[in-house]
């Protein structure tokens, strides 16, 4: 089956967005637990706090229940001054915890003052370099803003010091995703999925990953869940799609493609598609359909891709549906062809017309062609085939010697392109016409010079066989050449002998 290819897949959402930091985090009870009792229990991946940071984490755990985020900051703040910088005499400076460092952190990141939160979760590692919430909110962090690199060996850091929560592993996913991995992306993201298989994030990250590894039946099952969710994800549908054609599924792809046709999602590369495909599958009243939607769809017309469309249909033995298509290219363009683009539509309606049997209508193509550009190769070895196939059908032999003298003359200036396809098509007919005309000896040089340009197969034998006949076409031409010559010695000497008798 021909490969028909769905372009820039993998540029669609699945891997464009930056993780997503739910703010709920912040405000969720597991978070807010945090605040009392946690330090000193979880050593060493915790810091200690004294007796006085303790009673201030309690306070702070009721200021976040009720959402009194600036005092709890200002509690922290007031809190820590006091502590390096004692007002009461006597009193000496103390360290600050980290873990009140990395509350501060956590109000910061919470209200989106990302650069203060960033050189606060630091300064909570520097004082305690095992702090592994610490590391997990500053990947976090990192993720949020794309800074994948930055984000991985606090990352691998906290999951090290035993954190395995959906977000670490989601972000082990992401990053390993950026990082162009993805068997380990897969490892990770089904680790998250398996913590919350609600996650879209984790459900898309990982069907990504599959569709990188080419695990087609594996990803195309993923993303119908979820097309399931979000049923008007346009690339959802081609990602599912390109599944499909991979597993050698056409026509389940097609299916895809007529679904977001029926939701309007199709544009114009995807309608075009939905065309290869049918005409891959032989349906060309199908594939005129979808190709006629996309013309529709355009909004400036792709001539060079409307053109490729017009020889795919004339290709696959559609010749009818290739002829309404240029017609409807026109009309399209409404007579604005440049003269390059007219004679790359007309050389296209002369295969058509070959293909239907209608040289007479070749015919008139290719003077069209030529008025437009008197020296355009395809155009007159076109031209010379046509002439032939005059002579063929010509009413005296006077005629058809006059019209293969043409075709001769077509032949011969076609072979003087620079192009190397049209000196190859030249060569290669011009060759085959002598052979019908059993001119074996003179068509060799011509296919080999075809065969030289463009090797293959077929011509291969087809140069062996003519040769064969032209080896014969010698032999007979050397002993007809030998019998004339014979003959003319003979009647020399009869004349000599004659001359001869006179004089006596």
């Amino acid at each position: 089956m021909r490969t028909i290819l769905l372009a820039a897949l993998l540029a669609g959402p699945l891997a464009a967005d930056p993780l997503r930091v739910p703010k709920e985090q912040f405000r969720s009870p597991e978070f807010l637990k945090g605040f009392v009792g946690a330090y000193g229990f979880l050593s060493p991946v915790e810091p200690k706090v004294d007796r006085e940071e303790n009673e201030l984490l309690a306070d702070l755990a009721g200021l976040f229940s009720d959402a009194r985020f600036r005092e709890a900051e200002a509690r922290i703040v007031d809190f820590i001054k006091k502590r390096k910088n004692p007002v009461e005499e006597g009193v000496a400076p103390k360290e600050v915890s980290p873990a009140l460092i990395f509350q501060l952190a956590q109000l910061y990141f919470m209200n989106d003052r990302t650069e203060d939160a960033e050189r606060a979760y630091k300064l909570a590692i520097k004082g305690h370099p095992d702090f592994r919430r610490a590391h997990k909110y500053l990947a976090l962090l990192y993720a949020g803003q794309d800074r994948v690199a930055e984000a991985l060996p606090h990352l691998k850091k906290a999951i090290q010091l035993g954190e395995a929560d959906q977000l670490v592993y989601g972000l082990l996913g992401y990053a390993y995703t950026q990082d162009n991995k993805p068997l380990a992306a897969e490892a990770a993201y089904r680790q998250a999925y398996l913590l919350n298989p609600d996650e879209t994030q984790w459900s898309s990250g990982l069907t990504l990953s599959l569709y990188q590894q080419e695990k087609w039946p594996e990803a195309a099952a993923m993303l119908g869940d979820l097309l399931a969710v979000n049923p008007e994800a346009s690339d959802f549908w081609k990602m599912q799609a390109n599944c499909y054609l991979n597993m050698e599924q056409p026509l389940r792809a097609a299916e895809n493609f007529e679904v977001m046709r029926l939701k309007d999602l199709a544009d114009e590369s995807t309608l075009n598609t939905l065309g290869d495909i049918y005409t891959d599958q032989k349906k060309p009243v199908l594939a005129l359909g979808a190709y006629l939607a996309a013309l529709a769809k355009s909004e400036s017309l792709d001539v060079e891709r409307s053109l490729r469309t017009a020889n795919i249909l004339a290709d696959y033995g559609a010749p009818r549906e290739a002829a309404k298509y240029i017609t409807a290219v026109r009309e399209k363009k409404g007579g604005q062809l440049t003269r390059s683009q007219q004679i790359s539509f007309y050389l296209t309606e002369v295969k058509i017309a070959k293909s239907e049997g209608d040289p007479l209508q070749v015919g008139r193509l290719v003077q069209q062609i030529l008025e437009l550009d008197p020296s355009n190769g395809e155009a007159l070895v076109e031209n010379g085939i046509y002439h032939e196939q005059l002579a063929e059908n010509a009413a005296d032999e006077e005629e058809a010697i006059r019209l293969i003298g043409l075709a001769r003359a077509q032949f011969k200036l076609a072979m003087n392109s620079a192009d190397e396809q049209t000196q190859y098509l030249a060569n290669r007919s011009f060759g085959q016409m002598l052979v019908r005309q059993r001119e074996f000896v003179e068509a060799m040089p011509y296919i080999e010079r075809a065969l030289a340009l463009k090797p293959s197969d077929g011509l291969s034998r087809f140069a062996k066989q003519v040769s064969i006949f032209a080896e014969r076409q010698k032999e007979t031409r050397a002993r007809e050449e030998a019998e004339q010559a014979a003959l003319r010695a003979e009647q020399e000497k009869k004349r000599e002998a004659e001359a001869n008798d006179d004089e006596d």
